[in-house]
């Protein structure tokens, strides 16, 4: 019992926060979804106009994965897929005489009730139509003539993510394939984390390694991810593949051991073909994460942990290595996590929520629900370098602001060339905090006074590990 309540301090007291990230990368063979999606935004823009379209929105993408059974209808890779393809069609859409483009239309789509785009009812997919939805620019709501979503399929060696598109038509309610327009990417290090793969990539930091460029860094973190991932999901040896999971604590590999502790008492992590699982909590029960340092070194550490796709410091819902993160100072040996930080004073303490409460939202998060993500970066000691052959041809401003995560701003601007200036790279726009409820299972209760310090930190933007741990089974997502 000492041993938990001295958590509970630390959760409080002790835990450094700070948006923090590497440093701004070139384009590289690394990029090639960034680069894909800007074509697909093209044609998606000329099928849409083809088809005399006014408005259109983009909802989030179905993703398979053959190593996770539990999902498959919708993850962080999905959501990604549907922002950036959104965000490529603000940056590529002709200005003189623009289709409008709805603003976040998942969000809007979530609130309907029934309302699915992945259900095979075409009674669900209408009533995507029964309400208009806030636009990327200009001060009305309007109607929405067709919804672009899609799926993609992450291939079991993990070779490639092969993205189909597929376009809701209001008036006729069909779902059909958008002929022609498929996209075939090698996953890199940010698609694998977003696909829910678990894995380590500590030995791209091995002294051998320090005269690797950037590019070659990212290439080998990507391979490194991929051969740990496979070994995780295939290792035929139930106890084998235990013990490679980076949340086992056998796993050498991992800089940190990772508890889920509900009423101050660790829970089991059980490891069963490569997936990890935890004991569902039940409701009014209390939840903390607490993370507690391996091994002899102290290094500096970021961690980055997500409850049903939203980050534990101000529900962000960006990409891991752009999310901010709790700093691992070098003197602390454990801490807690208790609640959403909101910001440098607030917290929102998890709330488990009711069986009733967690049916009904579990729909509209997919399989986010019931999923805990735990990605740790170590800090940037120095500034990898491109060789002059290595150095690419400088970016468009449209790829560099896929690239750079541009996010729509707090404010709607009144026209579309508004809003393309506000976008644009060169401009440094702040990014934007996610403010939208969460949708998960253990959720955010009232506000508290929990007060925690701020630092800065620059962190690699390569993980040491990524893994997701199950705490509950949705139990009627849509087919």
């Amino acid at each position: 019992m000492m041993i938990s309540n001295a958590l509970g301090r630390l959760a409080v007291g002790l835990l450094l926060c700070v948006v923090c990230s590497g440093l701004a990368q070139p384009v590289h063979a690394a990029d090639e979804l960034e680069k894909e999606l800007i074509s697909a935004s093209k044609a998606v823009l000329k099928h849409a106009r083809e088809n005399g379209y006014k408005n259109i929105g983009v909802l989030k993408f179905a993703v398979k994965n053959h190593h996770d059974p539990t999902g498959g209808h919708d993850s962080a890779l999905g959501r990604r897929l549907a922002d950036k393809l959104e965000m490529a069609l603000l940056l590529t859409v002709d200005v003189s005489d623009p289709i409008g483009i709805a603003k976040n239309a998942s969000d809007t789509a979530a609130t309907i009730a029934g309302a699915s785009h992945l259900a095979s009812s075409q009674e669900a997919r209408e009533k995507l139509f029964v309400k208009n939805y806030p636009m990327s620019w200009g001060s009305q709501d309007q109607p929405i003539d067709a919804f672009y979503s899609g799926s993609a399929v992450l291939l079991k060696d993990l070779s490639k993510i092969v993205v189909g598109f597929r376009v809701l038509d209001a008036a006729t309610g069909s779902l059909e394939w958008v002929p022609n327009l498929r996209l075939e990417v090698k996953p890199g290090i940010d698609e694998l984390m977003d696909a829910g793969q678990s894995f380590t990539t500590r030995g791209i930091f091995d002294s051998a390694n320090i005269k690797l460029t950037n590019t070659e860094r990212k290439e080998k973190a990507a391979e490194e991810a991929t051969l740990t991932s496979l070994d995780v999901s295939d290792a035929s040896d139930t106890q084998q593949t235990g013990s490679k999971h980076p949340l086992s604590p056998d796993n050498t590999d991992t800089p940190i051991t990772f508890e889920v502790h509900y009423d101050n008492q660790p829970q089991k992590i059980r490891i069963e073909g490569g997936l990890a699982f935890v004991a569902e909590p039940e409701e009014h029960q209390k939840v903390m994460f607490v993370i507690r340092r391996k091994g002899s070194a102290r290094p500096r550490l970021a961690v980055v942990v997500k409850v049903n796709g939203e980050n534990t410091l101000r529900k962000q819902t960006l990409p891991d290595a752009k999310c901010g993160a709790w700093i691992f100072e070098p003197h602390m040996d454990v801490f807690g996590i208790k609640g959403y930080q909101m910001n440098q004073n607030e917290r929102e303490p998890f709330r488990v929520l009711s069986d009733s409460e967690s049916i009904e939202k579990e729909i509209d998060y997919g399989s986010h629900a019931g999923a805990i993500t735990v990605s740790v970066f170590p800090e940037l000691k120095g500034t990898p370098t491109e060789t002059p052959k290595e150095t690419p041809k400088a970016p468009s401003d449209d790829l560099l602001a896929l690239l750079e995560d541009a996010e729509h701003p707090e404010r709607k601007p009144s026209t579309l060339a508004a809003l393309r200036s506000i976008l644009d790279p060169n401009a440094k726009p702040t990014p934007k905090v996610n403010q939208f409820a969460t949708r998960g299972l253990i959720g955010g209760g009232d506000k508290v006074t929990a007060s925690v310090e701020k630092t800065k930190m620059q962190r690699d933007s390569v993980p040491l590990m990524s893994a997701t741990l199950r705490y509950y089974n949705p139990s009627d997502l849509p087919e």
